[in-house]
């Protein structure tokens, strides 16, 4: 199985250096089955075969969990990554992890600011408590600080992050909210559940009316709730139904706690050799309305450059606006695709607090004002540039770039550290988000359309959490779960 990249900033050459010296230094050797305190020296361990607490300090000090990361196979089996992750052992909500793959080692301490909004180290811990090398013989653990640490396996009864089970559960829940089998909708019930959402929409309490008294393009979103943000989907629901399941997203969603932005272009597949298929962006459309149905005050759709049925909309010489319209018209019929026109008519392009700004490409490129994005409909070419324009890169000299980005948060009178949020320009075929992107402080990126990564950002208070998981066939699982339960139900009704 392929290993994924860990959440952190890249080593320099002077760390790998002394990463390979703590590697080749004198080590003891530790057990995992006992509880071990490690005060001086390095302690080489084997990996982990089951989840292991790890102290930092005393009581009062800050503890984790570590365990092998799992990734669930389409008949449910729990199959190992390679990697192994490090996460908080105390979670409010949302519980921060890290990510270690063989080779990386991570310092563990307050002083790492980029930690703390994942872990939460209270002041107890050390700025340099502990180094952990991930290497092939094992961990090698090497305490930095008089401060201990300790290491135990887990305790009885505590549930690990990601663990099969829960998310299992969390998989026949989202079941239940969809109504059935995860497969396109029937054609009545789709045009209902269409429907529906248009009638929610139109009156949406969070989107600011425009001048003619229409659902205008600015979201403003209270600062209650934590929001987690998802990008391009491209047709994979596999990848949605990854976040539902992991963490606690879904129990934030139900309980009123988060809120579900996307950054729009759910639809048409961007893989190669797949670009006419669009049973896969019905399905996934279907799921979406379903959430926002669901919860109304707390999914929110932000509109892209594949939201519509143009003829402009295409991908490798392929018209997907055109073939979504057909396919729709001919499965769901006229009714269906002039209720999916109007949908996109109602659709906001832009997500605000003073918290975050989120949109689905770029800044506009010139100077605007919060009543210009509200009425952004009456003006075309700014329209245009929030969802189609592309982060300056040497490849792509016109798109936009720091400047852009810092006069935009201050036309809006929001602070330069506000982070700046879009999706639509993976950076690297082998990452799904990344970080400060473009050199750009505060500004990242999402793809969500990944094939073996699906990433998402998480504002938890003052920090973003960005967050990594591998993806997994959770439409195949999801169908095999109800079709046992089914069985189950009908023996259970024979005897």
């Amino acid at each position: 199985m392929p290993c994924y990249p860990s959440n952190r900033p890249p080593k320099r050459l002077i760390r790998r250096f002394q990463d390979l010296m703590d590697t080749l230094g004198a080590c003891a050797d530790g057990r995992w089955d006992q509880k071990r305190c490690l005060t001086s020296g390095k302690t080489r361990f084997p990996l982990p075969a089951h989840p292991i607490q790890l102290q930092l300090g005393e009581k009062e000090g800050k503890r984790l969990q570590l365990y092998p990361e799992i990734r669930l196979t389409d008949e449910g089996k729990p199959q190992r990554t390679g990697a192994l992750l490090l996460a908080d052992g105390e979670p409010k909500g949302i519980q921060g992890f890290l990510r270690l793959c063989p080779g990386d080692t991570v310092l563990l301490g307050r002083g790492e600011i980029w930690q703390q909004g994942l872990l939460r180290y209270p002041k107890s811990v050390a700025s340099r408590h502990l180094k952990i090398k991930y290497s092939a013989k094992g961990l090698v653990c090497k305490p930095l600080s008089q401060k201990p640490a300790y290491l135990a396996p887990l305790s009885e009864g505590e549930q690990p992050l990601g663990d099969p089970s829960l998310r299992c559960d969390r998989l026949r829940r989202l079941l239940q909210l969809f109504g059935g089998p995860l497969e396109p909708l029937p054609r009545a019930k789709a045009l209902a559940l269409l429907q529906g959402v248009l009638r929610r929409m139109e009156s949406e309490p969070c989107q600011a009316l425009d001048a003619r008294g229409r659902p205008g393009g600015v979201l403003n979103l209270p600062p209650e709730t934590f929001p987690f943000f998802i990008g391009d989907l491209h047709g994979r629901l596999d990848n949605l139904l990854v976040i539902l399941t992991q963490n606690g997203f879904l129990e934030g969603l139900e309980r009123g706690t988060a809120t579900l932005i996307f950054l729009g272009d759910a639809v048409h597949p961007d893989e190669s050799g797949r670009e006419e298929e669009m049973d896969s962006s019905m399905l996934l459309m279907d799921f979406i309305l379903c959430l926002k149905l669901r919860f109304p005050e707390q999914v929110f759709y932000l509109r892209g450059n594949h939201d519509g049925f143009s003829e402009e909309i295409s991908k490798g010489g392929v018209p997907q606006g055109l073939l979504w319209r057909k396919a729709l018209h001919q499965v769901r019929g006229a009714k269906y695709v002039q209720a999916m026109d109007r949908l996109y008519e109602l659709l906001p392009y832009f997500a605000l607090s003073k918290r975050f700004i989120a949109c689905h490409a770029g800044p506009p490129s010139a100077k605007v004002s919060l009543e210009t994005l509200i009425n952004i409909r009456d003006h075309p070419r700014i329209l245009r540039e929030i969802t189609h324009v592309r982060l300056r890169r040497p490849n792509s000299p016109s798109g936009y770039h720091q400047g852009e980005v810092k006069r935009f948060r201050r036309h809006l009178g929001l602070d330069e550290k506000t982070p700046f949020i879009v999706g639509h320009t993976p950076l690297s075929p082998d990452d799904t988000l990344w970080l400060q992107a473009g050199g750009i402080p505060h500004h990242h990126v999402l793809f969500g359309a990944h094939p073996h990564l699906i990433g998402t950002l998480v504002l938890m208070g003052k920090h973003l959490l960005p967050m990594r998981y591998p993806t997994e066939p959770l439409v195949t699982l999801g169908n095999r779960l109800l079709k046992e339960r089914n069985k189950i139900s009908y023996n259970a009704c024979s005897a």
